[in-house]
């Protein structure tokens, strides 16, 4: 299978990254999950949360969602590009990690990964990641 990302995905990702750099954390537009699908549509054209994005506006409401489809992993899994080792991320990636007693979605760029935090983006080690996707999209 061949997978890709558009021509000059770099450009949309950092386009991306700069609206979302003072975004406040908002449950349903930008949390976890859904900063990681606009990253990964940035990247690819293609949008792994087409199907729930607007199915939720709660810490409730993405709790059941979550719950529904086996949590933030089984989501990963099912929607993202090949699982790699965190160790071989590349800007653009996607990996799971676990802060603050619960699982989350953050992105790779360079030599950490961003997450949406109270007051905007946040940086989260690399250290963190319990396991990283590539982001790319089958053709």
């Amino acid at each position: 299978m061949q997978t890709t990302r558009i021509h000059e995905w770099q450009i949309a990702l950092e386009a991306l990254l700069k609206t979302r750099w003072s975004a406040p954390f908002t449950w349903g537009q930008q949390d976890c999950c859904l900063f990681a699908a606009d990253c990964v549509l940035a990247v690819t054209g293609s949008d792994p949360a087409e199907d729930v994005r607007g199915a939720y506006s709660t810490e409730a409401g993405a709790a059941r969602l979550l719950r529904q489809h086996g949590g933030a992993a089984k989501l990963a899994e099912e929607r993202l590009g090949e699982e790699i080792a965190p160790l071989f991320m590349q800007v653009g990636d996607v990996a799971l990690v676990h802060v603050a007693e619960r699982d989350m979605l953050a992105v790779c760029f360079g030599p950490h990964l961003l997450a949406p935090g109270p007051d905007g983006l946040v940086y989260v080690p690399l250290e963190h990641a319990l396991r990283a996707w590539r982001c790319t999209r089958a053709e």
